[in-house]
């Protein structure tokens, strides 16, 4: 009966309170594609982190899948990851794109597996209304993208191919090397090249590599 109750608890709320795991996918429904973060989505995550995060500060771990998404729901999430006591690492499963890719930002240790990939690029936005109503949506899409770019900007100061190319180098130039990768669309880099950016800590190697996940932190 426990071990039913387990699974029925992975498939209904998406958590499985005794390992402190969070699986963190689009909610099953009538679309035929995947319809990414958004509000369902933040809204069962951020009761479940929530709920662990209250038990006891023991490490998080998250088992990610998504397409991207919602800006609002991706930066609740994002919120949620950073206000929390307890160590959390999230591992990717098949991309880390658009919203996904800030969202693993957020976490204390990030993870790829092996033959997942990280995209980033400037969101897609679309305005209705009045002239200032058109005015005032666009300034806050430029505000979105500056935390964007800072979001980024702080992972890959730190990394590999930032300290190899800008000795000693600023934010700044850190941000400008983003905005030229993402100048012309879509960025995209293999689990091997989003480390060597900063944007994740490690690549997932064998079946006993995610012990050792879960046991970051302690």
């Amino acid at each position: 009966m426990e071990f039913t109750d387990v699974i029925g608890d992975i498939h209904s709320y998406n958590i499985n309170i005794k390992s402190r795991e969070i699986y963190l996918h689009s909610h099953i429904g009538n679309e035929d594609e995947d319809p990414g973060i958004e509000y369902k989505m933040a809204s069962k995550f951020i009761k479940n982190i929530r709920t662990l995060d209250s038990i006891n500060s023991r490490p998080i771990l998250i088992h990610m899948l998504s397409v991207g998404g919602d800006w609002q729901s991706g930066m609740a999430i994002y919120d949620a990851i950073t206000m929390c006591k307890s160590f959390v690492s999230t591992v990717v499963y098949g991309q880390a794109e658009s919203m996904s890719s800030i969202v693993l930002q957020a976490s204390d240790n990030r993870v790829m597996t092996t033959h997942s990939y990280f995209m980033s690029h400037y969101g897609n936005g679309g305005y209705e209304g009045n002239y200032l109503d058109v005015q005032a949506a666009s300034k806050y899409d430029k505000y979105c993208c500056d935390v964007m770019l800072d979001i980024y900007s702080s992972a890959f100061i730190k990394s590999k191919v930032f300290k190899e190319s800008y000795k000693g180098g600023t934010i700044d130039k850190a941000r400008n090397y983003i905005t030229r990768k993402m100048k012309n669309g879509d960025w995209y880099l293999s689990a091997c090249g989003a480390v060597d950016h900063g944007f994740a800590d490690y690549i997932l190697g064998s079946k006993y590599d995610l012990d050792s996940v879960k046991n970051e932190g302690k």
